[in-house]
This record gives C-alpha cells, sequence and structure tokens, in this order.
C-alpha cells in the first residue's frame, strides 16, 4: 500500500510540474520581445504609436486631400488600396482605423484586408490565398522577426503573430474574403505590464 501512494504521489508531482512548466510559444516570445526593451513605435503613413486621436485625424485628412486614402464602408474605416503586384492579378482592399485609449492614445490598429476582385466562386481570390501577401507587406513594412504561427484562446482560428520589441501584429481569417490583422502596443497591454489603461 505504501507504495502505491508513493507512486500516486510521484505522478501527481510530476504532473504538477509538468504544467506549471507549459508555457506557450507564443508567451515566450511576448517575454523575450518585451524583455529587450526596444521601441517600436511607427506604424505606417507617418502614424505611430501614442499619437492622438487628433493627429490620426489630421494624418488621414492629409493623405485624402492628396487622393491616397478615402473613407472605407459606412465612414467606420479609412480606405487604402494596394495595387496588384502584376497586372493579371487583383488589388486589395486595406481598411484600417486606430484604436485609442480612454485619453484618446492611440495605441493600435485594427486592418482588415481584401481582394477587391473576390467573389464566392473565385477560390484564388479568397482569405486562405490573400495571407501569404499580407504577411509578405508587413513584412517590408515592418521588418524584424518572421511571422508565426500559434494558436491564441480568444480567436479559434489560424492565427499569425509577428513580434518586435513593443509592437504586435496578429494576422488571422475572418472569414473567406477578410484577412484581419491587429498591431498593438505591448506596452499598453494590460496582462503584460500591470496597467489598467
Amino acid at each position: 500500500m505504501k507504495f502505491k501512494i508513493n507512486n500516486n504521489y510521484y505522478f501527481l508531482l510530476v504532473l504538477v510540474f509538468t504544467l506549471l512548466s507549459c508555457e506557450s510559444e507564443y508567451s515566450k516570445l511576448v517575454k523575450k520581445e518585451l524583455a529587450t526593451e526596444i521601441k517600436n513605435d511607427s506604424l505606417f503613413f507617418g502614424m505611430k504609436f501614442n499619437d492622438t486621436k487628433q493627429e490620426f485625424f489630421d494624418i488621414c485628412q492629409e493623405l485624402n486631400e492628396k487622393e491616397l486614402v478615402s473613407h472605407g464602408p459606412e465612414n467606420k474605416f479609412v480606405e487604402y488600396i494596394i495595387k496588384a503586384p502584376n497586372d493579371d492579378g487583383s488589388s486589395i482592399q486595406m481598411l484600417f482605423y486606430g484604436i485609442f485609449s480612454k485619453k484618446n492614445i492611440m495605441t493600435g490598429l485594427n486592418m482588415r484586408f481584401s481582394y477587391n476582385a473576390w467573389s464566392p466562386w473565385n477560390k484564388k481570390l479568397s482569405a486562405d490565398k490573400l495571407i501569404p501577401n499580407i504577411k509578405d507587406t508587413l513584412q517590408k513594412w515592418f521588418p524584424g522577426n518572421e511571422f508565426i504561427k500559434v494558436d491564441l484562446k480568444d480567436l479559434n482560428n489560424e492565427v499569425y503573430v509577428k513580434i518586435d520589441g513593443n509592437r504586435q501584429i496578429k494576422m488571422y481569417t475572418i472569414d473567406e474574403k477578410v484577412v484581419a490583422v491587429k498591431i498593438e502596443d505591448l506596452d499598453k497591454k494590460s496582462e503584460y505590464n500591470g496597467s489598467s489603461e
């Protein structure tokens, strides 16, 4: 009987240590990148983390006056068209809008990408086929670490993540048409820095 209790005890001890040592690749990457204390605040079109909401609007208005962007669907996003990489391809619609704190400070961007010529029967223009193009584009705009595939509890989907210092980029499909991208300042995320903003 004593031998059986010891085996159960050791099994339980091994199980507890195994569970405690389980840390996802994603969590390790976040900790590693935040530990570098590298600050990557630049986004695109001259925007950056910590811009005010008014600065975001001013930049968008200037881009609109230059006819580089326009208003997106229902005026909920700014629309930018990425030209087709070759003559036989479809241009890509990029929609974006800032993520702002309660103090109207930009802490990230929500983005949506889709092929302009998308249709349900044209599978070569589906979101799954768009992901590699968006990944390449974002890698050019934001050089540094590569995207990795991760499983995140909050999204029941394949998610690609790229983290460089404090800047995190998440990419995943929403449906068969749209690829979502969320760029965030990890310094502003409460679960990583202990703040409540």
